[in-house]
């Protein structure tokens, strides 16, 4: 019994190993960033730096999600992506999450206009969060602000900074909120 025990988990850590191997050849085989066309994202997500609102029925819940969004694209010559801002109802409350194509994210910031920047290490692949976006009062700075400045940290690109105006975001956000009534 013990050598059946034995060999199921030799088994199980072969197949991990192998697993491994096949997402490194993949990863070592894989087109580089500047290669992917993120401009094609336009059709599915609104026109780039304005904010748009998508509202669903969940399938699973059969209630109705949203979400806010802005997004950006940008190309360096050195690296393209894209870095947006999406703003989702979860309970009583909004979360604020920075997505990126830029990989693994050890933290990010935002600062509207000139107010104190706000930061956060609630950071993983390709995705940043600033919970409590209503009840920590960054609602009311989206509101009365005029552009938002993005700091991104990725251990392997350093820093980046994308401004996102918040023109037309009131509008949105009030938009949205009458749709999850």
């Amino acid at each position: 019994m013990r050598a059946k025990g034995l060999l199921g988990g030799f088994k199980a850590v072969a197949a991990a190993g192998l697993l491994a191997l096949t997402l490194a050849a993949g990863l070592l085989t894989a087109k580089p960033a500047a290669a992917v066309d993120f401009s094609k994202a336009a059709a599915d997500f609104g026109p780039e730096g304005a904010w748009t609102n998508q509202c669903d029925i969940d399938r699973m819940t059969d209630s109705k999600t949203c979400r806010l969004m802005i997004y950006r694209l940008f190309d360096d010559g050195k690296d393209v992506g894209f870095v947006a801002l999406s703003i989702i109802p979860t309970g009583n409350d909004f979360h604020l999450f920075l997505t990126t194509s830029q990989g693994l994210i050890d933290r990010c910031a935002i600062r509207v206009d000139r107010q104190p920047r706000i930061e956060s290490h609630v950071a993983t692949l390709n995705m940043c969060m600033f919970p409590n976006f209503v009840s920590g009062r960054v609602a009311d700075q989206f509101r009365n602000g005029s552009t938002i400045l993005v700091r991104v940290n990725s251990p392997r690109l350093g820093k980046r900074d994308i401004d996102f105006p918040l023109n037309g975001f009131s509008r949105t956000f009030e938009e949205m909120q009458r749709s999850l009534q």
